[in-house]
């Protein structure tokens, strides 16, 4: 499945959710993960993360409006587009924005075609699978694709 809105377009295997929106102007969010996503949810899914199953994987990818000394390209967004494959070692319990059992998660922030954007990632699930989520995640995310601010 491919979701494409807002400037932002990401391809989706068989049975992950994902939705696009956009809450104010010049701003997008997107959402997927490998569950049914809720259709109402918060920037980083405290709801999806909330009602993930014991075993899943969740992507919140958040973009910032610029100004009030938020530059893009610059400080916290100076990271030129997303840092591929995700690094096992950068998950934790404590980077997480509601924190749930069982669950781990990182964000990157960086720049892409001129746009801030913020990448969430939660897993659920034992150590043991955390490699095939990752892979799953690295193939997902390696569909992302940003155009220029319109």
């Amino acid at each position: 499945m491919i979701l494409a809105a807002h400037g932002m377009r990401i391809e989706l295997p068989g049975g992950w959710s994902g939705r696009l929106f956009s809450r104010s102007p010049h701003t997008a969010t997107l959402h997927a993960g490998d569950f049914q996503l809720p259709l109402d949810d918060g920037e980083f899914g405290d709801l999806s993360t909330s009602v993930m199953p014991g075993v899943g994987s969740f992507v919140a990818v958040t973009e910032y409006r610029p100004g009030a000394g938020l530059k893009p390209g610059a400080g916290l967004f100076a990271p030129r587009g997303l840092r591929l494959p995700l690094d096992p070692a950068e998950f934790a319990a404590n980077r997480l924005a509601h924190p749930h059992p069982g669950q781990a998660g990182t964000q990157q922030f960086f720049t892409s075609s001129g746009r801030p954007l913020c990448l969430y990632v939660v897993v659920a699930g034992p150590r043991t699978v955390r490699r095939r989520q990752l892979l799953a995640l690295d193939h997902v995310l390696g569909s992302l694709r940003i155009e220029p601010p319109a």
